[in-house]
């Protein structure tokens, strides 16, 4: 009897052992966890017209209000850029002199203090020695009037004149915030044919 309570005592301390082993080992885990909750930013702009009033015709020579301006509205700053089409719609039936005109604050030409006309044919926003349109901020217009040439004849065919404006995220342009703000007209048009390549 006395070698039966031995043994049961003996597997009793065994049994003891591991859990007092493993409770002494809880002491010395542990366990973390960061949740890190962020927000994804987004690009979003708004091309408005406000002085654009559909033209039912037009005659030859007449100046036409046109202002094609730019709104960020978006949560991040970006890159804008907007091109014009159809300007030449008449220089194949008249020459080169029946080009539509652009005038910006009654001077022919384009807003050259806010805008600048790169080598690709588009008009990149760079305003105060840098291209960044911060959130809801918006442009100076590029333009604000386009001249019908005085070359046109009577029942020309005209087609619409297609402002289209693109913008591009800053942010991740270059590593620093300062780079991005330093960037050149250039530099931005690199940037930008890397997200709209050449159709």
């Amino acid at each position: 009897m006395a070698k039966r309570k031995w043994w049961l005592l003996t597997l009793c301390l065994g049994l003891l052992v591991p859990l007092a082993v493993g409770g002494t080992l809880a002491y010395f885990t542990d366990e973390e966890k960061a949740e890190n909750v962020f927000t994804v930013g987004n690009v979003d702009i708004t091309l408005t017209e406000p002085s654009w009033q559909d033209a039912q015709s037009a005659y030859p020579g007449e100046v036409l209000d046109k202002d094609p301006r730019v709104t960020n509205t978006g949560r991040n700053p970006c890159f804008v850029r907007l091109s014009v089409a159809n300007l030449d719609q008449f220089v194949r039936a008249y020459g080169t002199q029946a080009m539509i005109g652009l005038r910006f604050r009654g001077e022919a030409g384009y807003n050259t203090a806010d805008w600048v006309l790169a080598a690709d044919g588009c008009y990149y926003y760079f305003s105060g020695g840098s291209g960044v349109l911060e959130s809801g901020e918006v442009t100076e217009a590029v333009f604000d009037q386009v001249v019908m040439p005085t070359a046109l004849t009577n029942d020309a065919k005209t087609l619409p004149i297609v402002v289209t404006a693109q913008a591009v995220q800053a942010q991740g342009a270059r590593p620093a915030w300062e780079d991005v703000s330093a960037m050149t007209v250039e530099e931005i048009a690199a940037w930008f044919a890397q997200t709209f390549p050449a159709e």
